[in-house]
């Protein structure tokens, strides 16, 4: 299945991304001088980080097909600003958001998507009939809710990626709510002691932004 191949994919890189946070730590490599002083990598002095962002997808769960452009935002509450690594600068937040996407059948990244049938009714013979299918494609509107946990791994003053575990629960416009685990992997790049530019790589989505560290 579609979301099977992308959590795969992001277990692999979540194990590359631990390597390299103990590569960052004090006991791994020290190429900016920062050796010690720990807790003052974090610019998350208050414990928020409100992002509004860009998204990005491809293959969404549920009817719909394609790939899809939107936009949203995403919150974050810092619940340990010292994680649970005690030689890693480490730190674990709860996020949520609200995220748009209008997806097209005939925007996808290969030539794989299929129409669908939408609805169906009960032939004379009581066999199931198809009343409604997509054409071409079809459009898809989107609504997601992403909850999940994410653990920071702050490598230098400036840099920081993180991993995002959870659930997103999702609003397909004619077809109701739904939810579908969700993984995302990610890294900050501070563009001054209070907003850094984020990106986000995952299922169901992708997404670009600014966050602004409170």
């Amino acid at each position: 299945m579609k979301q099977q191949r992308w959590l795969g994919r992001l277990t692999v890189s979540f194990a590359a991304m631990l390597t390299l946070a103990w590569l960052g730590s004090p006991s791994g490599a020290h190429a900016d001088g920062e050796v010690g002083a720990l807790a003052s990598r974090s610019p998350l002095t208050l414990g928020w980080e409100l992002e509004p962002h860009l998204v990005f997808g491809t293959a969404p769960p549920g009817f719909g097909q394609g790939s899809g452009l939107g936009a949203g935002v995403r919150g974050s509450i810092v619940l340990l600003k010292h994680g649970l690594l005690p030689r890693v600068d480490d730190s674990l937040a709860v996020g949520f958001g609200l995220d748009y996407g209008h997806y097209k059948g005939d925007w996808a990244l290969s030539n794989s998507w299929r129409d669908q049938c939408l609805s169906y009714g009960v032939a004379p013979d009581g066999s199931p009939l198809c009343t409604d299918i997509t054409v071409n494609g079809g459009t898809y509107t989107y609504l997601f809710i992403p909850l999940v946990l994410q653990w920071d791994f702050w490598l230098t003053r400036r840099f920081s990626a993180f991993a995002e575990p959870g659930v997103n629960l999702y609003y397909l416009v004619d077809h109701g709510f739904s939810a579908v685990p969700a993984l995302y992997l990610g890294g900050r790049v501070r563009l001054s002691r209070s907003t850094a530019l984020t990106v986000r790589l995952g299922y169901p989505v992708a997404d670009v932004g600014i966050s602004f560290l409170l």
